[in-house]
């Protein structure tokens, strides 16, 4: 198996679990209540900090994965060709 595609593999299920981690981050102040006592500028932590990752965590955490993505595609793209074009001349 080509190595370009065993990186996506990888970038997939890691990506995966940060957008999971990034979305569902208010479950931390379920499973451990007491970061509730927190305080972000006058509001609960409880309530700043899935609003942030949710918002601009997953924001930061998709534009990273398209950058790398798309550099991807374009390497299985490049090896795909040589691929294509060594067997029609051989």
């Amino acid at each position: 198996m080509n190595s370009a595609y065993k990186k996506e593999i990888r970038y997939t299920i890691g990506f995966s679990l940060l957008l999971l981690l990034c979305g569902h981050s208010g479950l931390f102040f379920v499973a451990f209540p007491g970061l509730r006592d927190a305080m972000i500028l006058g509001f609960p932590s409880q309530y700043c900090i899935p609003v942030a990752l949710g918002w601009l965590g997953l924001m930061v955490v998709v534009v990273i994965q398209a950058k790398l993505t798309n550099d991807l595609d374009d390497e299985i793209e490049a090896v795909t060709s040589t691929n294509t074009t060594s067997t029609t001349k051989g």
